[in-house]
């Protein structure tokens, strides 16, 4: 296979032509837009099978590409310093993160600011500075001369240059003109203009254009060889369009810099800038190589690691054929790491594309990489469905370290998984003893969540609440406490004024819902009690997994009534715990849910495998009953008087208005057991007939023309 044809590009790349400039010039840095779009939620489980848009602390399949690379850096070139950066997201807790997270908490050069507004500028901030750095630097300017080239500078690259006859007094100032006008070409296209101008300064008097000037020609070069490989709606075009002859003057470019300058302040952008026209070049092994080097020696805390990261996402990984030609190069365990795990996802429909045999040939390739090579293979034996003590053989037991790397957390955090897999009486106490070296920003909660989720299998759901509990992850606890948790565990959590507010009322609201939707309404009228005279109302239901507010003040001080007289909830629950079958509690009970809100509303679902958190009987005893559940009981109970059933067909018939779908099932539209638990329009029809000729003078058959 030829290096420089193994690889097809799978769709138009955009390219910011005037992102291959840096600083020195003020140019912003090529961007290479990444990964997966939009959002979805996570699978609260520490497996990932499949590509999971929740990224986990560990290097696993379901990761986004980039998400491994940052881990792999990080555990080959490991900081000194803990990384703080809280990523909490009230859906995603502190045990998963998004690619947009995990960057946000990167490590960033300070940030300095111009103060003047860039707009469509091809200049950034960076390279204002460093014009005016060098400015204030040289000394030997007078004060026009430094106050007339920075006005020029904030002209340059960004609009027409009003020269306006400016001579500089003194030589070093004529030298920074020349410069600038040199630099005004290179931004109009002139690229020939540009490189005489910039030439003509290499041996200027002044240190920072002298070099900023044979540094140039790297950049001018690199310009000049995509200015034309774009298509019709301004995308690149691709590596085969871009001009030859311009890619081979910047590789000799960026030779002659570095001759002169092995230790120019340029240094590093001209060496990354090696991997630019190899790119260019299309010689896609040089290129693979050199990102290798790159991984190996890069750090993952910094933002020049996610720009790394999303650099070889989208010019490598994301290639027609770039597994095998990864495979092929024989020489890269880095890219190979990355391309094997993403090889790893499976799914019920899809078998696994990496076979043993030939991640076993593969083994000479690791030869210095020995445990991540046995964390590969244990990952696949994992994801194979092979048996626990073979990935227990390939993962010794290490929980009591007191700090790990993100492949030895890994390594741990894949043994607890086989344990688990094995139903091992000891698992718990190995994820007890994991937490002591687990950092707390993406580890603390992954080893948290393979706690809890053993002791939720185990019937120890009260440990996990237990004062002192080694469970400390909010989000973990909040998906349990709408779960799992028993009355008396809401209840001590509610009167728990240790824990955060949006846990505590989440429990309240848990407890509350609960009991009234599964018929425990005596328990309700005492708990109600529990909410405060000030709690909120008006924070709504549609983002509940993720808004700040839980509104539990509805259940004090919610709306009880429109068309339908109906006395507050407290007496309807009363009513009901007097008497389940009282035929007009249970229609205020039905218009409570409506008039507030909880059309479509449910709790957190658990995963359907006792290896997803919250999974298992529910903690409140009962079967819940929706609101078209209600209507039902009503309807069928002949007994019941004209008017409470005329009403009661008449909410059953509009729970499908206008859509034809129902709200009143308790269950989201988009809930696959929504179209299960629908009444078929035939019923419908039948509810709809009955109101209209059993009870034509109620206002309810006056007011209903259709059915739906």
């Amino acid at each position: 296979m030829s290096a420089k044809a193994s690889l097809r590009r799978t769709r138009a790349k955009t390219i910011v032509l005037a992102g291959t400039l840096i600083s020195a010039l003020g140019l912003a840095s090529s961007v290479w837009a990444s990964g997966d779009s939009g959002y979805c939620g996570p699978d609260w489980r520490l497996a990932a099978p499949s590509y999971d848009c929740a990224g986990r602390g560990m290097l696993s399949p379901g990761n986004d590409t980039r998400i491994n690379m940052l881990l792999l850096m990080r555990s080959l070139r490991p900081s000194s310093k803990e990384n703080e950066a809280d990523t909490y997201d009230t859906a995603l807790g502190r045990t998963f993160f998004s690619w947009d997270s995990l960057t946000a908490s990167l490590q960033r050069p300070p940030e300095r600011k111009v103060e003047m507004e860039l707009g469509n500028c091809q200049v950034s901030a960076e390279g204002i500075l460093a014009f005016r750095d060098a400015l204030a630097a040289e000394k030997s300017l007078s004060a026009a001369d430094r106050s007339g080239l920075d006005r020029l500078r904030g002209q340059v690259g960004c609009s027409a240059v009003e020269w306006g006859g400016f001579t500089a007094s003194s030589a070093p100032g004529r030298e920074y003109l020349a410069y600038l006008k040199a630099a005004d070409a290179f931004y109009a296209g002139d690229w020939a203009g540009a490189r005489a101008g910039f030439s003509a300064l290499t041996r200027a008097r002044n240190p920072w254009v002298a070099e900023t000037a044979r540094y140039m020609p790297i950049r001018i070069s690199l310009r000049a060889a995509v200015a034309d490989a774009v298509d019709q709606y301004g995308d690149f075009a691709g590596v085969d369009k871009a001009n030859d002859e311009a890619v081979t003057s910047a590789g000799k470019a960026i030779g002659d810099y570095l001759k002169a300058y092995p230790k120019g302040r340029y240094a590093a952008s001209a060496k990354g800038l090696i991997r630019r026209v190899a790119w260019l070049e299309n010689d896609q092994a040089a290129f693979a190589r050199l990102l290798e080097n790159e991984l190996a020696t890069q750090g993952g805390d910094t933002a020049a690691a996610a720009s790394l990261a999303n650099e070889i996402d989208r010019k490598l990984l994301e290639q027609d054929g770039a597994d095998a030609f990864i495979t092929g190069l024989g020489n890269t365990p880095l890219l190979l790491t990355i391309s094997n795990l993403k090889r790893m996802r499976s799914s019920a429909v899809e078998a696994m594309p990496l076979s043993a045999s030939e991640l076993a040939a593969q083994k000479n390739q690791f030869s210095a990489y020995g445990d991540l090579y046995g964390f590969l293979l244990a990952t696949r034996a994992f994801q194979a469905q092979e048996q626990p003590a073979t990935i227990l053989r390939l993962l010794p037991d290490a929980a009591r370290e007191s700090r790990y790397t993100p492949l030895a957390f890994s390594r741990q955090v894949l043994r607890g998984m086989a344990l688990n897999r094995a139903s091992d009486p000891n698992e718990a106490g190995f994820w007890r003893e994991l937490l002591g070296g687990s950092a707390p920003t993406f580890q603390r909660p992954l080893v948290e969540l393979g706690l809890a989720t053993r002791w939720q299998r185990g019937a120890k759901l009260a440990d996990i609440f237990a004062p002192g509990s080694p469970v400390t992850d909010t989000t973990t606890r909040e998906l349990l406490l709408q779960t799992r948790a028993t009355p008396a565990i809401l209840r001590a959590t509610v009167k728990d004024t240790s824990r955060p507010a949006r846990e505590r009322d989440i429990a309240l609201f848990s407890l509350l819902f609960k009991q009234l939707n599964h018929g425990a309404y005596a328990d309700s009228t005492r708990d109600l009690a529990l909410v405060p005279a000030d709690a909120d109302n008006r924070a709504g239901l549609w983002s509940f997994d993720d808004q700040a507010t839980i509104p539990v003040g509805l259940f004090r001080k919610g709306n009880w009534a429109d068309v339908f007289s109906c006395p507050a909830l407290d007496r309807t629950a009363a009513a009901l715990a007097s008497n389940p079958r009282d035929r007009k509690a249970q229609l205020c009970l039905g218009d409570f849910y409506r008039l507030n809100g909880f059309d479509g509303f449910r709790l957190f679902r658990p995963g359907p495998t006792a290896d997803y958190l919250g999974y298992g009987p529910d903690g409140v005893p009962g079967k819940a009953l929706s609101r078209e559940g209600l209507y039902n009981e009503i309807i069928a109970d002949r007994s019941a008087s004209a008017d409470l059933r005329a009403y009661a067909l008449y909410r059953a018939v509009m729970c499908y208005a206008p859509s034809g779908y129902s709200d009143c099932l308790g269950i989201a539209r988009n809930d696959p057991d929504s179209d299960a638990a629908a009444a078929p329009q035939s019923r419908r029809k039948a509810w709809f007939t009955e109101l209209k000729q059993r009870y034509p003078d109620s206002q309810w058959a006056k007011d209903l023309r259709y059915y739906w």
